[in-house]
């Protein structure tokens, strides 16, 4: 069954413009696969940035992370795909919404001044009424006036399963194998890695 915007909202935990800007994002997303999404073994989800966008993508498309179909490139775009990984079609919908939302920082200081801790309560109200409007606006606004929908092939994302762990030349913390990277003669897990380099930058 379709996911509700009801259902999207409860799975994140409160109502912002990220939730209900994913999941006009998932609607247009799903309804644009159509058929390629018959076998989800053979879908995925991958998300350029890290905002509340992406729960919305997991409620919705059913990719997420704990069943390693929902993919964080962390690109630090506003891009968000969906892919069938055998026939190699995907829908890649990039929000050019926030190319215009708030550019002088207004909404983002009045927010701060009307829900601080300064804030009256007939502020945080006023405010709260202007969010739910804009919220409402993202869910009403024709698609073109919020993202631009385009139908790509593409090579599928290298498939992540099990995986043999080793452990790290220095905390002793075992890592995946692949995830090791030799550093002055020992294979270093990530966190030890930026450590050590952070311990040179003083040196």
């Amino acid at each position: 069954m379709e996911k509700t915007f009801d259902d999207v909202v409860a799975f994140h935990g409160h109502l912002c413009l990220d939730i209900a800007m994913g999941y006009r994002i998932s609607k247009a997303a799903v309804r644009e696969m159509g058929p390629e999404l018959k076998n989800m073994k053979e879908v995925v989800a991958m998300v350029e940035n890290e905002t509340c966008a992406s729960d919305a993508i997991q409620e919705f498309t059913g990719c997420t992370l704990g069943k390693r179909n929902l993919i964080m490139t962390a690109a630090g775009k506003p891009v968000y795909i969906l892919q069938n990984t055998k026939s190699q079609n995907a829908v890649r919908i990039y929000c050019h919404y926030w190319e215009t939302f708030d550019p002088d920082g207004s909404h983002s200081a009045r927010r701060k001044t009307m829900t601080g801790s300064d804030s009256t309560p007939e502020q945080r109200e006023t405010f709260q009424k202007e969010l739910e409007q804009k919220i409402q606006d993202i869910l009403t606004l024709p698609e073109e006036k919020l993202f631009r929908i385009k139908k790509i092939k593409l090579p599928p994302p290298p498939k992540v399963g099990k995986y043999k762990a080793k452990p790290c030349g220095q905390c002793g913390e075992f890592t995946h194998e692949g995830r090791l990277k030799e550093v002055e003669g020992k294979k270093l897990c990530r966190g030890c890695q930026e450590i050590l380099l952070e311990r040179k930058k003083w040196t």
